[in-house]
């Protein structure tokens, strides 16, 4: 199913990112948003820029003292580098020992599905009934509060969201009602909201939280998940398709990617402990120390998700058994199998992911118009698409204030 060769292709790639590009060589928008996933300095590094306030060497007072260090300590500071190239260069050698160990055991681990969303993706079995639910025109608080009862963790949340003060509601005599009981829950939010709600908060259950050492990955996820899936959502009603199912396929569509970084973290810790016990157990102290020193790679992370991740989604909505949502061959198409034509909702997720992306860095000042432009002009959006979108809030979902519904 998966072939940990082209894993490693790809992590040398990953790799090559690091090195300073030539003037004419430009990493593409991919390649920045993956990076930037990961952290934003890394997207400064493979740009070959420095954050802004950021200082250079040269201009530091540590460079000024640089300069002016004598020849013997210049000597002592070359060989000091030396044996730490000589280090890094083992260190780095048990990394790949290490994560060898990581991407079989992830291989492996990725082919029992059920597995995958129980323990990584945290979603109960009848996850896909209240996707259903949710896409037939005539979904109803009746219909969606039996299957949203038997998931606490659903219940919760919604209740927490409707007692905030965007949706909160007040009696005849001025005072707040607390809602407490998910049937007014469900009733004050409406079916509106619902629809885009739900599948935001599966998405959010199964983000992965703990991320160190790059804390910021599942705020970055979440809000990605988001701006593709309202970017999807305006593009299929200029395409004339079904909105929410282009909303659920953008929305739905980083479920792979969040169950493979649990995972690689998962793995991590688990393999690194271990071959650390077994170093203690042989008295292996170097290779011991060198283990202590590695922490999780970005490269590796980053090169799993793009070999992994959206085959994995396309293999979790196929385990969701879904009847009335019918975005599986779509994702099929976007992973390239030849049981899946390319249609207009795969084309939709395309175009959605990069339109995404490229909002995501430019808020993030880490690209230009210019290069924005170029790259969405390989996709041919919808005319006038572009424009409109220009002047959408894509990261924030649009729930309004809505009548009780029954």
């Amino acid at each position: 199913m998966y072939d940990n060769t082209a894993i490693y292709e790809l992590t040398k790639h990953r790799s090559l990112l690091h090195v300073p590009k030539e003037p004419t060589e430009q990493p593409t928008v991919s390649d920045c948003f993956e990076n930037f996933i990961i952290s934003t300095d890394r997207v400064f590094e493979i740009l070959g820029k420095s954050p802004v306030g950021s200082v250079t060497f040269e201009q530091s007072e540590q460079g000024d003292a640089r300069r002016q260090l004598l020849h013997v300590e210049k000597v002592a500071i070359e060989n000091k580098r030396l044996r730490k190239t000589s280090e890094a260069s083992y260190i780095e050698s048990i990394s790949y020992q290490l994560h060898d160990i990581i991407i079989e055991e992830m291989s492996e681990y990725l082919k029992d599905i059920p597995a995958v969303m129980g323990n990584l993706l945290n979603l109960p079995h009848n996850i896909g009934m209240l996707l259903d639910a949710l896409a037939v025109r005539a979904c109803s608080v009746s219909k969606l509060e039996p299957i949203v009862a038997t998931m606490s963790w659903l219940v919760d949340d919604l209740t927490s969201i409707v007692n905030t003060p965007r949706f909160r509601r007040k009696d005849s005599r001025g005072r707040i009602i607390i809602v407490e009981t998910l049937r007014t829950a469900l009733s004050f939010l409406g079916i509106d909201n619902l629809r885009l709600l739900i599948p935001s908060l599966i998405v959010k259950r199964a983000t992965p939280q703990i991320t160190d050492p790059f804390p910021l990955i599942k705020q970055k996820l979440s809000s990605y998940s988001t701006g593709v899936a309202i970017t999807a959502q305006h593009i299929a009603i200029a395409q004339g398709i079904n909105k929410s199912d282009a909303y659920m396929l953008g929305m739905l569509g980083n479920l792979g990617r969040c169950a493979v970084i649990r995972l690689y973290f998962r793995m991590f810790d688990k393999v690194q402990l271990h071959l650390l016990q077994e170093c203690q157990k042989d008295k292996e102290h170097k290779r011991h120390d060198a283990l202590i020193k590695i922490v999780p790679s970005a490269n590796h992370l980053i090169a799993l998700q793009q070999t992994f991740a959206d085959a994995l989604t396309a293999d979790v909505l196929d385990e969701l058994a879904l009847k009335r949502l019918f975005i599986t061959p779509a994702m099929r198409a976007i992973v390239g199998s030849s049981h899946a034509e390319p249609s207009v909702l795969s084309d939709t997720l395309s175009q959605a992911r990069l339109y995404a992306q490229v909002r995501a860095l430019h808020q993030n000042k880490l690209t230009d118009a210019n290069t924005a432009k170029l790259a969405l002009s390989a996709l041919k959006y919808p005319q006038g698409m572009l424009a409109k979108l220009k002047n959408i809030d894509i990261f924030t979902l649009p729930l309004v204030k809505s009548d009780a519904e029954d």
